[in-house]
């Protein structure tokens, strides 16, 4: 709320967003049978991704201006850096791990802490990066044979051409012949 009430100056604009961020912190504790304040934002609320977007402009910031990273991207809560000096990159960790931490109260997930040699493909946003492009991956692109319907088939098709290979591209215009053929 600091963060937001340096931008927004209404009281009952603050009033409305502090309402919004305070809705989701009541669960029920089993053990002690009170109610329990939680962190965050769940991610279907529709708020979430803009205050994300607020809230981790900190720490945008902080890579841009104090670590000086030219080669980074964040989306949502997800981030990468690139670079080529190992050292480096472990120092930008360090410093960045603890920016989190002790502005922003956040951790960083373990399971997803990780370094990675860019030419064994970085998974990212459902996709996995390659040095010479990227390819969706493939939980991502079973979900879309699963899940093709006529509202989404062109949503679908644009993520498809976008991300995958010439061969995929065909098998998933085959996919929507035959989901046609089914229709009528």
């Amino acid at each position: 709320m600091k963060i937001i009430s340096r931008k927004i100056k209404s009281q009952k604009d603050l009033n409305l967003l502090r309402e919004i961020v305070e809705s989701y912190v009541m669960t029920q504790n089993e053990r002690e049978s009170k109610c329990v304040r939680q962190k965050g934002i769940p991610i279907g609320n529709l708020t979430s991704q803009i205050f994300a977007n607020i809230y981790l402009n900190e720490f945008d910031r902080f890579i841009k201006h104090c670590l000086k990273i030219k080669k980074h991207l964040r989306y949502g809560d997800d981030f990468i850096i690139i670079t080529d000096n190992l050292n480096q990159l472990k120092n930008w960790r360090n410093s960045s791990v603890e920016f989190l931490q002790k502005k922003c109260q956040l951790d960083i997930n373990k399971k997803n802490d990780i370094l990675i040699i860019a030419k064994w493909g970085l998974k990212f946003l459902g996709t996995i990066i390659f040095p010479q492009g990227r390819k969706l991956n493939k939980r991502n692109l079973v979900r879309t044979e699963e899940r093709l319907s006529f509202k989404n088939i062109s949503s679908y098709h644009g993520l498809i051409k976008k991300h995958c290979k010439v061969k995929d591209i065909k098998k998933f215009n085959w996919q929507v012949l035959d989901y046609y053929e089914k229709q009528f």
